[in-house]
Order: structure tokens, then C-alpha cells, then sequence
């Protein structure tokens, strides 16, 4: 995975050619957004790309990435989901990461009791330990 792209490269590729766009740094990699998504297995790719959280320490880690944008049949469910607020539509712009992902864990518990499509299960904290220590998990 040494050859892994900078996450800006993606970035800039979802921004042009795909409804949604991930930011990166604030991407817990639990892949919570394939997963609801019932066009995942068309849409959505696990690829590496060389990441950081604000810009300190820079690791390939495993991402999601819409490799198909035209196949999104724009139902945003994936966007509901994203636990970090990462996942976003194309237009809209991140202020502050900081604050977006403190404002995202404050209101994670109360996601399921306002009815916002948010799903966690042991599945995704177990990919979220293989896409961020893919060198410990064999995905290398």
C-alpha cells in the first residue's frame, strides 16, 4: 500500500464528478455509508490513500471512495449515516473540521431517538480497526 494517493486526490475527483464528496481527515473509516447504501456493491470502493487528522501524521489508511458516481441513485442514505459528517453533498462545505466532528460525536446518541439513519454494529468497529491498522489485520 505504499503507493497510496494523498486523500485530496479523491477528494477532488468525488467533487467533480460525484453528488457526494468524503473529507477525508474526519473519516472514521467504519464504512457506515456502504453499508446502508442499497446500491453499495456498484457504487462504493475500499481503496488506500494516505490520510491524516489535521494534518499531523500522515498513514495509508482504507477509505471509502464512490468509484461509480453514476450508478448513486441520490436516496442520501449514506449521508444519514456517516457518523463524522465526512460524507457530504457536493455543495455543501465544510466550515471547521474540528468543530464539525465535535458537533457529529455530541449528537451521535441521539441520532436513533430523532430517527436519523445511523447504524453502528460490531462489523463496523471491526472495520474501522482494519481500514485504520490495515499493517496489523493483513490488508497490506
Amino acid at each position: 500500500m505504499s503507493e497510496a494517493l494523498h486523500w485530496t486526490a479523491y477528494y477532488k475527483e468525488m467533487e467533480k464528478n460525484a453528488p457526494l464528496k468524503i473529507y477525508y481527515p474526519i473519516c472514521g473509516g467504519g464504512e457506515e455509508c456502504i453499508f446502508v447504501c442499497p446500491y453499495a456493491d456498484s457504487i462504493w470502493e475500499v481503496v488506500p490513500m494516505e490520510v491524516s487528522l489535521f494534518g499531523v501524521r500522515h498513514k495509508v489508511r482504507l477509505r471509502p471512495f464512490i468509484a461509480n458516481p453514476e450508478a448513486c441513485k441520490k436516496c442520501y442514505l449514506c449521508v444519514q449515516a456517516c457518523p463524522t459528517g465526512a460524507l457530504r453533498l457536493s455543495e455543501e462545505e465544510i466550515k471547521h473540521p474540528a468543530l464539525l466532528l465535535l458537533y457529529n460525536a455530541l449528537r451521535l446518541p441521539f441520532k436513533k431517538r430523532y430517527g436519523l439513519k445511523f447504524v453502528f454494529r460490531k462489523e463496523h468497529g471491526e472495520k474501522f480497526k482494519r481500514n485504520n491498522w490495515p499493517e496489523r489485520y493483513g490488508v497490506v
